[in-house]
């Protein structure tokens, strides 16, 4: 699901939306975020929170060597939180915005776009940034202009997804 590899770091993922510990077990899943994210989040908890709960402060002093997984399985069944199509969704938002805020650095960000879109499953609400997919509007002669389109696109579905998850 994460065929570009792309890791994100906690404090850039915490500044977007609200991170669960179902959102953080399924980024660690599949390779979202690393294990010592889990232990960054378990810190910014017990920084934010009155009274965490014992596992995360145990999550906490987790050494590198040790499975975060009992931690985070422990404290994510304490907890009722979204469903699986809502941590993909927020996650495609994530990396979509992670590549656009750093699309300068990439040789073919909408290449990238492509392949998160396969990865997801080809989300119907990203095929009108994605280059191979039809277009709704009329296609200009101008390579730049149809190229320029698909970034704004991909920038009206990232305001919008901002707006869903703002914290």
């Amino acid at each position: 699901m994460n065929t570009l590899n792309i890791l994100l770091p906690h404090n850039y993922v915490v500044s977007h939306v609200n991170l669960t510990w179902s959102d953080l077990l399924f980024a660690v899943e599949h390779g979202f975020m690393t294990n010592k994210a889990a232990v960054e989040h378990a810190e910014y908890v017990i920084d934010k929170e009155q009274e965490p709960p014992q596992k995360v402060f145990d999550l906490a002093w987790v050494n590198s060597k040790e499975s975060i997984y009992p931690y985070l399985n422990e404290i994510t069944n304490q907890s009722s939180e979204q469903d699986g199509s809502t941590l993909q969704e927020k996650f495609l938002f994530l990396l979509l915005n992670w590549v656009f805020e750093h699309k300068e650095q990439f040789s073919d960000p909408l290449g990238m776009v492509e392949t998160i879109y396969a990865d997801f499953d080809y989300p119907e609400e990203i095929s009108k940034f994605v280059r191979y997919m039809p277009v709704q509007q009329p296609v200009s002669s101008s390579i730049e202009t149809n190229v320029e389109r698909l970034y704004n696109n991909w920038e009206m579905f990232l305001e919008e997804e901002k707006i869903k998850y703002s914290k």
